[in-house]
């Protein structure tokens, strides 16, 4: 089934699969190779140094014990294991920086493909479900944190237990085959050993509620802190910051009981690690302590040992270190899948899946009619959320080649009408149509051009900011789209031509010449509707005049909607005038 989005915000493939967006094994797909390579060479990294503490302190001890017995160097040979340390010091040396070099590349790797997977998914959306989805949900903030998140899993939980129970295995083997004890007591030590692994898993475990819960206060303490914020001054002038940041205090308390409360058992779990290794220190002391007499003791294999089982310390300690990492990640990819794998109803509620098929199925996509285009808004009532003013009980017809002038004082929801018929807004009540069919069951792919208040120029070349209105415009048809705004006397001024760069923001031109590059975008291409926010902002009125009969020309056989506070000779056009109004009960419309 091929994948397309209706603009109510079903994503068409994700409601028929039921499927997640992401699971935390897909981590893997992305560099699996250099995940092999990391997980071998940090094995390499946990053998050389137990290795070579191990080896060490049999080294010294022999060499000690040598020279007690007045025995010489010619009975003990001192240049292999010699050897053997110089290497196992240089293969800890290397192995480490290259876990480091090939994990933190694989990690960039799976950064960079989550992030283009995750955002691409958001994009696909409509602009109504994506304002809906993250409004709802409260998690636009944490798009990209939880992305970071996510490399927790490989790094803090798979890596480091992978690499741990491996070097644990060969280290029992070790002490099996060279400790000449009984069976039972080598079972004991054995016991110890995987009691040691076996505290942590069961803490890990046990974690992923609790750091769920630690997500979720982090989450509301810091909703409750940004409320006041966006008033700080007022709340200030007014002595009321103390009051209304009484429930942010007390999230903030919630959240340290919980972190002191994770730290508390973070210790927990690390000594109870610490004192599974030392009993198994003393139970191996013991064992050789009680040895028949007769049996032959090696003092240097038994240091080696008890080196062996200090020094896995510092490769299982961490694992209960970070018992809370598993529960973390798990807890950033619900947050992500709820995000992108969720469709909202206009209200921002989620939808479940079962209702989300019936909507889906009427509500298929249909192609924009080829010929006249009449459109009919009836008793619309639109505003931004939690505003106080919008749009309401607007009714007009909109007609191919008559342009609509939408005016009215501030307030009246002039801009909120357009972002509403962008698809930026959902509708609270009545119903636009367009050629008898709902504006919403058009697939209008590319077929909507819209330019908001707010714009979108970035900290490129002139030429890049252009092409992203079509991508493979030529310079002619750029020099072409520029001429219609009355930009060309402007850009044969500019020394580097059409790569001028624009600056951050279009920090390097006026606010109407942003504005005017914004609308030459839109004009690179034929749009079957034009939605323009005040388009003559910031120019004089030859100019305005200009611009305004290019883009009439431009859209003469199509819809044009256009807000504007300018009063001139427009030629024939429709007026809709707004009056101010305020939404005393969001509830009435909804």
């Amino acid at each position: 089934m091929n994948k397309h989005t209706s603009p109510n915000g079903l994503d068409h493939q994700s409601i028929d699969n039921h499927a997640p967006v992401f699971r935390l094994r897909d981590m893997f797909k992305p560099s699996f190779d250099l995940w092999i390579i990391s997980w071998l060479l940090g094995l390499i990294f946990a053998i050389s140094i137990i290795s070579l503490l191990m080896i060490s302190g049999w080294f010294i001890t022999g060499a000690a014990l040598a020279g007690m017995l007045a025995v010489g160097s010619h009975a003990f040979n001192y240049m292999v294991p010699a050897g053997i340390i110089r290497m196992l010091a240089m293969a800890r040396t290397a192995s480490r920086y290259g876990e480091l070099m090939v994990s933190h590349h694989a990690v960039f790797d799976l950064l960079k493909t989550l992030r283009l997977k995750f955002f691409n998914r958001l994009a696909v959306k409509p602009l109504s479900e994506q304002r809906s989805a993250l409004h709802a949900s409260q998690y636009m903030h944490r798009l990209v944190s939880d992305i970071d998140k996510l490399d927790e899993f490989i790094l803090r939980v798979v890596s480091p237990w992978l690499i741990s129970t491996i070097t644990m295995i060969l280290l029992a083997m070790f002490i099996g085959f060279v400790l000449p004890i009984s069976t039972t007591l080598k079972l004991m030590i054995f016991t110890l050993l995987a009691l040691a692994l076996l505290l942590p898993l069961l803490g890990t475990f046990l974690g992923i509620d609790q750091a769920q819960r630690l997500a979720d206060v982090s989450e509301a303490r810091r909703h409750k802190l940004l409320a006041p914020l966006a008033i700080i001054t007022q709340l200030l002038l007014w002595q009321q910051w103390r009051a209304q940041t009484r429930d942010y205090i007390n999230q903030d308390n919630d959240l340290q009981q919980l972190e002191w409360q994770a730290q508390k058992q973070r210790s927990v779990y690390i000594l109870g690690i610490q004192w599974l290794f030392y009993s198994s220190i003393l139970l191996v002391l013991f064992a050789v302590a009680t040895l028949e007499q007769g049996t032959s003791i090696n003092v240097p294999l038994i240091l080696a040992v008890t080196l062996g089982l200090l020094g896995i310390q510092e490769i299982v300690v961490p694992l209960g270190q970070h018992y809370l990492s598993l529960g973390s990640s798990i807890a950033a990819k619900n947050r992500l899948n709820a995000l992108l794998n969720q469709p909202f109803n206009n209200d921002g509620r989620a939808i479940h899946a079962k209702d989300a098929i019936t909507i889906e199925a009427s509500n298929l996509l249909l192609p924009l009619p080829t010929g006249v285009l009449t459109a009919n808004l009836k008793s619309i009532c639109a505003k931004i959320p939690k505003a106080l003013v919008g749009a309401q009980n607007v009714n007009c017809t909109i007609e191919s080649g008559t342009p609509l002038i939408i005016r009215g004082p501030s307030g009246c929801g002039k801009s909120t009408l357009l972002q509403m018929l962008a698809g930026e807004l959902p509708a609270l009540s009545g119903e636009v149509t367009l050629n008898g069919q709902a504006w919403s069951d058009y697939d209008w792919r590319d077929q909507l051009g819209y330019l908001g208040q707010q714009l979108d120029i970035f900290d490129q070349s002139l030429a890049a900011n252009l092409r992203l209105g079509k991508r493979d415009a030529s310079d002619a048809e750029l020099m072409a789209a520029l001429d219609k705004v009355c930009l060309t006397q402007w850009l044969q001024a500019q020394p580097q031509g059409l790569a001028t760069p624009l600056g951050e923001y279009g920090s390097a031109i006026s606010g109407g010449q942003a504005r005017r590059i914004a609308l030459a975008r839109l004009l690179l291409k034929p749009r079957r509707i034009l939605l323009l926010d005040e388009p003559f902002a910031g120019l004089d009125a030859k100019t305005r005049a200009q611009v305004w009969q290019s883009v009439r020309s431009h859209q003469k056989n199509d819809l044009l909607i256009i807000v504007s506070h300018h009063q001139w000779d427009m030629g024939h056009c429709k007026s809709l005038i707004l009056e101010e109004s305020v939404f005393t009960n969001d509830l009435a419309f909804t």
